[in-house]
């Protein structure tokens, strides 16, 4: 601290490229990761930011193509069918939801026993009306029937939910003496009053009893996954004893074609 200031700066220059030389290169190492750890960091935020926005994308991308197919199956039937916004409700921890509530109730067109569909196919079924709103089931419900036939009216059958983690159906009374390959379409016969003719309902996977000389059962892959419905169509009362097949074979063809090739 006595000496001249020209010495000083000589001895301090000597120590810095000498005996602190190791220090100083360690504090400049030290300086410089804390400035690419707060890129880094920068780089992550936004990184999850953009993620965030193409998620937003996608899901607004998905509605669109949800609510178009609605809009394509409501023009081929409009006499049929009423739009209304579905809600999945149950108790808590089910792993996949049994009934749902519309915004859509007496006054609007929804009674008892209406069923509900999507561009996909068989939904479920209402079970109570109220003013604005009703309840129903989705197929998933254990006691949620459908009488049902393959698309070319040959084979007849009752559907019914499986319990268990997948959601999916079983066909049953189908003709001992006749064999459903898999992937044949099964959808709604129109017999017993409540659900129209020709409503998609999934297509076979495979046969899974058989019970000598009287009937076998078949697994079903279903059309429509409950935890996928947000919006939906309701069948009024109009379509009760119509046949509803070229609605959605109609639907069938645009969407193929779209796709550029059958599905």
């Amino acid at each position: 601290m006595t000496l001249p200031h020209e010495r000083q700066l000589a001895v301090s220059t000597t120590l810095r490229s000498t005996v602190l030389a190791p220090v100083l290169r360690l504090q400049s190492w030290f300086s410089d990761m804390r400035a690419l750890r707060g890129h880094i960091d920068g780089l992550r935020r936004e990184r999850d930011s953009l993620a965030a926005q193409l998620l937003a994308l996608q899901n607004v991308e998905e509605e669109n193509r949800r609510l178009r197919a609605l809009i394509d199956l409501a023009e081929r039937g409009p006499q049929y069918f009423l739009p209304a916004n579905l809600d999945p409700a149950g108790r808590a921890g089910e792993e996949v939801k049994r009934s749902f509530v519309l915004d859509a109730g007496a006054g609007d067109g929804v009674r008892r026993n209406s069923p509900v569909v999507t561009s996909g196919g068989l939904v479920g079924v209402v079970r109570m009306v109220a003013p604005g709103q009703a309840t129903g089931d989705f197929w998933t419900h254990p006691d949620f029937r459908v009488s049902a036939m393959t698309a070319d009216g040959r084979v007849f059958g009752i559907i019914r939910p499986l319990s268990g983690e997948a959601p999916v159906m079983q066909l049953e009374g189908a003709p001992y003496q006749v064999e459903l390959a898999a992937g044949t379409e099964i959808v709604t016969s129109g017999m017993g009053g409540v659900f129209p003719r020709g409503i998609p309902i999934g297509r076979v996977i495979e046969l899974v009893s058989a019970e000598a000389g009287w009937a076998k059962s078949y697994l079903v892959e279903p059309a429509v996954l409950p935890d996928a419905v947000r919006e939906a169509m309701v069948v009024l009362d109009d379509a009760a004893e119509a046949d509803l097949t070229e609605v959605w074979s109609a639907g069938g063809a645009a969407g193929a074609e779209g796709a550029g090739g059958p599905r």
